[in-house]
């Protein structure tokens, strides 16, 4: 194909080669520390393909029960807890506080679980942007990131790291999908057990995105 006047083959491999220069700058920069101590020992959430343009993260079966019976004993324990209260004239002093404190905890981290394992995690080209949460700011979108939205063309490298977690309950492996931007901060999008799926997420991200994979390897927690 000729090239436009004024355009030389050496011009744009001078780019190129600036291009992948900064890249590896960056690369030697980005720091391969997990950077989410910790981590589920199972998998959390599954990277579906909703159309050519969009890409996104939904919770898998596993975490869905996991939130399900935190929810579930909560709610259980709190009924226990007030359930005197009907039949005693809603009498307090009946009431089993223990109970009531421990069902709260319960029923709030459930919760909690649910609330973050199905907040929305979307690779979308159309609008341009990455984001983690239940909506997307038009307005936040001319910013060049935040919290949770990072534009894609931002995103130069997917970090994949692993993680040796040890807690009094023994030890387990966990493994961190990472976004590295142009400023060689991260984002984190994932981080879980199963690291069959952590690699096919990338490998699925890295043809998306047009971005190569980074290997941190393991740390030990």
């Amino acid at each position: 194909m000729n090239l436009p006047e004024g355009f030389h083959n050496e011009i744009i491999e001078d780019k190129e080669n600036k291009l992948y220069t900064d890249v590896d700058n960056i690369k030697s920069k980005v720091d391969t520390s997990p950077l989410n101590s910790g981590g589920a020992s199972f998998k959390t959430n599954v990277l579906i393909k909703e159309s050519s343009s969009k890409i996104l993260y939904k919770p898998s079966i596993g975490a869905a029960i996991f939130g399900f019976i935190f929810l579930a004993i909560g709610l259980g324990v709190l009924f226990f807890g007030i359930y005197p209260l009907f039949g005693n004239n809603f009498n307090f002093a009946e009431v089993e506080w223990f109970l009531l404190i421990f069902g709260l905890i319960f029923a709030t981290a459930g919760g909690f679980m649910y609330y973050m394992f199905y907040m929305p995690r979307v690779f979308d080209k159309q609008i341009g942007y990455y984001y983690k949460a239940y909506k997307f700011k038009i307005h936040d979108s001319n910013k060049s990131a935040s919290k949770s939205q990072i534009p894609l063309n931002s995103i130069i490298a997917i970090q994949l790291i692993g993680e040796h977690v040890k807690n009094d309950k023994g030890s387990y492996k966990s493994f961190e999908l990472n976004l590295v931007l142009k400023d060689g901060s991260r984002k984190n999008v994932v981080d879980h057990g199963n690291l069959k799926s952590i690699i096919s997420d990338a490998e699925i991200l890295s043809d998306f995105l047009d971005v190569p994979i980074w290997h941190a390897g393991s740390i030990k927690a």
